[in-house]
C-alpha cells in the first residue's frame, strides 16, 4: 500500500529524511524535534526562528522590540562614546569586551548601582545578593550562569542583562570577546538552562538600588558597600582603557581581587612593557589557575605556595620577609620569575596550557 504523499515524498523516504533531519537538529539544539515533525508533515512552522536559539523552544515566539536593540551590534568603541562617565568605573572589569565589563557599562548606564568588583560573571549572582538585589527575572536585571551553563566559559562563567520580557521569553544583551561586539540570545523565564539564575535590584535606597548619573569623578566611590573597593592607591591610563586599580593597603593579607588590583598597579608603574590587554589576561588567567589569587594558597601535594605558587614558597622571601603573608610580595616575586623564565605572561601562559605547570 502506498502511503500519504507530501511535498513529493513517499512515506519511507520521508521518516529517513526525518531521522535524518532530526540527528542534526538534535546535535546542533537548533530547534526542537516537534518543530521538525511539524515542517516535514507540510505545516507552517509557528514558533518562527528569532535567530536566538538558545532555549528557543521553551522561551516561544517573541520578537526584540524598544530602544535596547539598537545597541546590538555596537562594539567597545561605540558603547565607551555612548557612555564616557561610566568607563573608569567599570576599567576594573577584565580587559576587551568581556560580559563584566559589558554588563557593569549597561547596568550604571541604566542607574543600578553595580560594584567594581563583582567577579567573574558566575559570581555576580551572590555579588548581586550581597548589594541587596532580588533573586528573578525583571527587565533591567542581570541573568548569571554558572561555569558552563549554556556554554558559557567553564572557568568563569558569564553574566548578561535583561532588556525585555514578552510572557515567559527573557531577551538579553551579553558581551563576550568571542563577539567583540553586544549580542542577544532569548532564554525562558519558568525553565532557564541548568545553572542560570536572574536577579534585579530591589526597590530600596540600598547599595544596588541606584547609581549616579556619571561615574567620572567618582570611580572610587567607597560608599559602594558591595563593591569590596578602597580609595585608590594606582590610578593608570593604559593603551587597553583606563584601569583603577583601587587598593590602598600593604598587600598583608590581601583578597584576591585586591591582589589583582596590586599585580595591575605594578604593571602600570614598573611592568610597562606588559601593561597590556593580552599580558593582563594571561597574566590573570594563569594565576588563577594556579592559586585563584589567594596568597595563602598551599598546594597539598608539593611545596608550591602563593599566589604564583612558588615552589618551594620560601623562595619568595627573596622579595620580602613577610612572603607568607603579603601579595604584593609575592606577586613582586612572581612578574620577576615570568620575565626571567618566560620573558612574558603571554609565553608563561602558553608553557601552562603544554604542560599545565610553569
Amino acid at each position: 500500500m502506498t502511503g500519504r504523499r507530501c511535498h513529493g515524498f513517499r512515506l519511507p523516504y520521508r521518516t529517513a529524511l526525518a531521522a535524518l533531519v532530526l540527528t542534526g537538529v538534535l546535535a546542533t539544539g537548533a530547534c526542537s524535534p516537534n518543530g521538525v515533525l511539524t515542517f516535514l508533515a507540510g505545516c507552517k512552522n509557528t514558533a518562527a526562528a528569532t535567530g536566538n536559539t538558545t532555549a528557543e523552544s521553551a522561551a516561544g515566539t517573541s520578537t526584540a522590540s524598544g530602544e535596547w536593540t539598537g545597541l546590538v551590534g555596537q562594539g567597545m568603541g561605540q558603547i565607551k562614546a555612548l557612555w564616557p562617565g561610566h568607563v573608569a568605573w567599570c576599567g576594573t572589569y577584565r580587559p576587551g569586551f568581556q560580559c563584566t565589563w559589558w554588563a557593569c557599562m549597561r547596568q550604571r548606564a541604566l542607574g543600578h548601582n553595580v560594584g567594581q568588583y563583582w567577579g567573574n560573571g558566575a559570581q555576580w549572582g551572590e555579588s548581586a545578593r550581597r548589594a541587596g538585589w532580588t533573586e528573578g527575572a525583571a527587565v533591567g536585571g542581570i541573568m548569571v550562569f554558572a561555569p558552563g551553563s549554556a556554554g558559557s566559559s567553564r572557568v568563569y562563567g558569564h553574566v548578561a542583562v535583561i532588556e525585555q520580557i514578552d510572557g515567559d521569553t527573557v531577551h538579553i544583551s551579553e558581551g563576550g570577546t568571542g563577539w567583540g561586539r553586544v549580542h542577544t540570545r532569548t532564554f525562558s523565564v519558568s525553565n532557564p538552562p541548568l545553572g542560570a539564575t536572574y536577579w534585579h535590584p530591589s526597590n530600596t535606597n540600598g547599595p544596588g538600588a541606584s547609581a549616579p548619573a556619571s561615574d567620572t569623578d567618582t570611580a572610587l566611590d567607597a560608599s559602594d558597600e558591595s563593591s569590596n573597593a578602597t580609595t585608590a592607591a594606582w590610578s593608570c591610563e593604559t593603551g587597553m582603557d583606563t584601569i583603577s586599580a583601587s587598593y590602598t593597603g600593604d598587600g598583608m593579607r590581601a583578597t584576591p581581587d585586591e591582589a589583582k588590583a596590586i599585580a595591575r598597579g605594578m604593571l602600570a608603574s614598573g611592568w610597562k612593557q606588559w601593561d597590556t590587554a593580552e599580558q593582563w589576561e594571561a597574566l590573570e588567567w594563569l594565576w588563577e589557575h594556579e592559586s585563584g589569587w589567594r596568597w595563602d594558597a598551599d598546594n597539598p601535594t608539593s611545596d608550591a605556595y602563593g599566589i604564583p605558587q612558588a615552589l618551594p614558597g620560601r623562595k619568595m622571601a627573596s622579595a620580602g620577609e613577610d612572603w607568607e603573608h603579603n601579595a604584593a610580595t609575592q606577586i613582586r616575586w612572581g612578574l620577576g620569575y615570568i620575565q626571567s623564565r618566560y620573558g612574558s605572561p603571554t609565553a608563561a601562559k602558553a608553557f601552562w596550557l603544554s604542560h599545565h605547570w610553569y
